[in-house]
């Protein structure tokens, strides 16, 4: 959707490109970007707490304590990867709108992935951003490209609550840099490694599908069920209970859960680690 493409080569995130690169697609301010950080995610709670608007940004080269679901760690060795935190203000938004962010999130960083980096990156529900590669058909499951982690900031700044939405993609990494075998890169999906325009990419996509979410334009919610890589797969999920599901998958709901039958029961997943299951 943003239109932003860019050759030049990778580097450090430029935080005076990214304005450039925003200007007239963007009304959100220029990011924060450090060296090094615990995690951007609290920096960001941080001036969440202290006001900031809107599309406030922070972004890092590297991450010492960075966290996916499950306070699992998320790897990021310096200058490798986009490790970034945008905050966002759902203002008097219904709950359950509010539980659709992370999933718009991920349709943003989808389309950020194909406009700057060539990458087509699909959507494992419910946070993850995935590739299939064709070579394979699928049949080794999707390879993990990044992932979304939606945080809750109650009465920011006195400002209202907050969400934090931090993502994480792995961009110029090797086959030996990545923490599993199931994940990959854009450098190993041969796409571009220009850090500066993906996260410029990113947040006028963001922007934009943010609108498309606040306007109850279903073309955000059709497009994330296009991109759903877990829809029409057969699943094994584990609850935050400890309890398992498995059956396939025959949609997202119009609250974001997913929709899993196992031939005589259907379950509305809110929350749980899905498995793409082989038959």
């Amino acid at each position: 959707m943003s239109g932003v493409s860019d050759e030049r080569p990778t580097g450090k995130l430029d935080p005076e490109r990214v304005e450039s690169l925003m200007v007239g697609r963007s009304t959100w301010p220029r990011p924060t970007i450090v060296a090094s950080t615990g995690s951007t995610n609290d920096d960001l709670e941080a001036l969440a707490r202290a006001g900031a608007p809107e599309g406030t940004c922070v972004a890092a080269d590297e991450q010492m304590s960075g966290r996916g679901r499950l306070d699992r760690t998320w790897v990021s060795p310096p200058g490798a990867g986009l490790w970034t935190s945008v905050l966002v203000r759902p203002g008097d938004a219904p709950a359950d709108r509010v539980t659709w962010l992370p999933l718009v999130a991920g349709v943003a960083v989808s389309d950020a992935l194909h406009d700057a980096s060539a990458v087509r990156a699909e959507l494992k529900w419910p946070n993850d951003l995935v590739v299939i590669a064709a070579a394979c058909g699928g049949s080794e499951g999707p390879r993990k490209l990044g992932g979304i982690l939606s945080t809750l900031v109650p009465d920011a700044g006195g400002e209202g609550s907050a969400v934090i939405l931090g993502i994480g993609i792995n961009v110029d990494m090797s086959g030996r840099d990545l923490p599993v075998k199931q994940a990959t890169s854009v450098l190993l999906e041969g796409g571009n490694l220009d850090r500066s325009a993906l996260l410029a990419a990113l947040l006028i996509s963001l922007e934009q599908r943010l609108a498309q979410w606040r306007a109850a334009d279903d073309s955000v919610e059709r497009d994330y069920r296009t991109r759903c890589a877990t829809i029409g797969r057969l699943v094994d999920v584990e609850l935050p209970n400890g309890d398992r599901v498995r059956g396939v998958v025959s949609g997202i709901d119009d609250d974001g859960h997913l929709v899993v039958s196992d031939g005589e029961e259907t379950s509305r997943i809110t929350a749980g680690d899905v498995v793409h299951a082989t038959i």
